[in-house]
């Protein structure tokens, strides 16, 4: 059970991690401090996120297959190349950060409410 608490916390920090470099990627004014944001803080935050969510799913024995888990990976990515792409071309408007914000949202409705392919199909 202490293994399953530790990894919750773990990707609960890679979460957080995460939504800082989001932040710091479109609060920050010079483009080299938002390219770090994203390339030095978000992204190892959702590789921490996702590992960490893969050694829970082992541990609980929940295949990667599950929709809310298959939503997940799909969403966060969304957010992350939104992220990436927003810093790319310099973006910081309303519409980029809502582009890498929204389905970071998502994803934690998702992890929270875990609806499953069962309870969609009813």
């Amino acid at each position: 059970m202490i293994a399953y608490r530790l990894l919750l916390l773990l990707k609960f920090i890679g979460v957080i991690v995460y939504g800082g470099g989001l932040i710091g990627s479109f609060a920050s004014t010079a483009l080299a401090d938002r390219k770090r944001a994203v390339h030095a803080i978000a992204s190892p935050g959702l590789v921490v996120t996702w590992f960490a969510g893969y050694l829970l799913t082992t541990q609980l024995q929940i295949p990667l297959t599950e929709f809310w888990i298959l939503g997940g990976i799909l969403l966060s990515l969304a957010s992350q190349l939104a992220l990436v792409y927003s810093v790319s071309r310099d973006r910081r408007t309303v519409t980029a950060f809502a582009a890498a914000a929204f389905p970071l949202c998502l994803v934690l409705l998702l992890m929270v409410f875990r609806p499953t392919w069962s309870e969609l199909r009813s």
